[in-house]
Formats: structure tokens, sequence, C-alpha cells
């Protein structure tokens, strides 16, 4: 009998064993991953800088985002980026006037 529990004694040490190494695995794979992304989002940072824009004659805000953006984008977003930078309550523009457009930059 002594002999069946020293065998189950080395089998647990061996689960044992391998358990430690898997969740050693788990996280060194974790911080690579975790590496990996944060790296490429530095590399992938975008610069803000503003584009200084005259109105024109019946011009709207979601012209200008569709001009400055593309129709592809959400324009809907940009608008609204371009209402909070220049303090706008409403989308109301007058010609002559200047606003501040966002412009992203990849660094």
């Amino acid at each position: 009998m002594y002999k069946g529990n020293a065998k189950l004694t080395r089998q647990n040490e061996k689960k044992a064993k391998y358990s430690k190494l898997l969740v050693l695995t788990v996280i060194i794979l974790s911080m690579i991953l975790l590496i990996s992304v944060l790296s490429f989002k530095a590399m992938t940072e975008k610069e803000i800088y503003y584009k200084d824009i005259e109105i024109k004659n019946g011009q709207t805000l979601w012209q200008i985002a569709e001009s400055e953006f593309g129709s592809d984008s959400n324009i809907r977003k940009y608008v609204y980026q371009i209402k909070q930078i220049n303090n706008l309550n409403d989308s109301n523009l007058s010609p002559g006037q200047i606003i501040k457009v966002p412009i992203e930059k990849e660094v």
C-alpha cells in the first residue's frame, strides 16, 4: 500500500509541475500579446492639428466634415467634434465665419 501512495504522490507532483508550467506559459504569452498591442498602438499614434476654414455662403457643417474626412467616415462624429471645438450651440454658420476643423495626422 505504501508503494501505491508514493506513486500517487509522484503523479500529483507531476500534475502540480505541469499546472505551474501551464500558468507560467499563459502569463508569458499574455505579456507578449500586451506588449505587441501597446507597441502597435504607439506606432500608429495620431497627432491632431487644426485647420482654419472660412465659411462660404450656404456652406454647412455636414458639407465641411464630408469634404475634410470623406463621405465614408462617420460624419456625425466629425460634425459634433467641430461644434465642440468651435463652441457652437447649433449648426448655424455665417458667411465669412472662421471655424477650426480637427485634422488627424499619423506620427
